[in-house]
């Protein structure tokens, strides 16, 4: 890993890096928890790779309308004491993240879209605000039109029957070559992968695995679990532009890690996230 002294002389470097494609940083998680776990379920994720240790580690946030994560930590500048410090980079769209003077891990902004019919577009490497509610055509075409990569992220229960037709539909509609899938770390392992990822895949629409962790504190440690890793030659001054023509550009699906929940946390998180529904609905 480079120092940001020699990043700012030499900003080109080849090699790995880990991407975690869904991340979401809640108000109610512990920060320093969440980058001290980040950084070392990186490493873990590097050592089981066959990667070097200090691989860099690239978070993908997927912050909803309600959520100013990436804004708060560049007011914020530093974590314990200043053992955390962020800087801005790439047009206010990424921030680096250095421990102890090194840049260790990339925060890249973006957003996380709920569309008229229930269903999610994620906005990767983009900082605008979109607004929720539109109908999912018009939601996929105004991200296109920011600059930033689509990703229609998968959603338990929500990819079967009326909404399971209309991801189908766009994946084989004039807009399916400018789009992605997203996994995640939650889904239930044991149910298998929805059929919409072979799929995709066989017609060259990459699936984008993350961790997607809910709003619980417990959740803090989760990120950089699962992901995607990506080859090639990065310019460390352009953090979310290379990222986004990395993928853009890959000819085949990116190598992932990480694995989907097991029975038990899966139902513990979904029955905590349909009490916590039912709490915010009471007057």
């Amino acid at each position: 890993m480079t120092t940001q002294a020699e990043s700012d002389t030499n900003p080109q470097r080849g090699g790995s890096m880990l991407v975690d494609a869904h991340v979401h940083l809640y108000d109610c998680f512990d920060r320093t928890a969440f980058f001290d776990a980040t950084l070392n379920n990186f490493r873990q994720a590097a050592q089981a790779l066959g990667l070097p240790k200090d691989t860099p580690g690239y978070l993908m946030l997927t912050e909803t309308a309600k959520d100013h994560a990436f804004e708060s930590l560049i007011a914020q500048r530093e974590l314990d004491g200043g053992r955390w410090r962020f800087n801005t980079t790439d047009k206010d769209r990424s921030l680096v993240a250095a421990l102890g003077g090194r840049d260790v891990l990339t925060v890249i902004a973006g957003r996380q879209i709920v569309t008229r019919e229930g269903l999610e577009v994620l906005a990767l490497c983009c900082n605008e605000q979109f607004a929720d509610g539109l109908p999912i055509e018009q939601t996929i075409e105004k991200v296109i039109e920011a600059d930033a990569l689509a990703v229609l992220p998968f959603g338990v229960g929500k990819w079967s029957g009326a909404r399971g037709k209309i991801i189908d539909d766009l994946l084989n509609g004039p807009l399916a070559s400018k789009l992605m899938l997203g996994d995640n770390a939650g889904r239930l392992a044991m149910a298998g992968e929805p059929k919409q990822f072979a799929q995709a895949r066989q017609r060259g629409t990459w699936v984008l695995p993350g961790t997607d962790p809910l709003p619980f504190p417990g959740q803090a440690t989760r990120v950089g679990r699962a992901g995607l890793v990506l080859d090639g030659n990065f310019n460390q001054d352009q953090h979310a532009a290379t990222i986004k023509s990395t993928l853009e550009t890959c000819n085949t699906q990116p190598k992932t890690f990480g694995r989907a929940d097991g029975l038990l946390p899966f139902l513990k998180l979904q029955i905590g996230m349909q009490l916590r529904k039912r709490l915010r609905r009471r007057p």
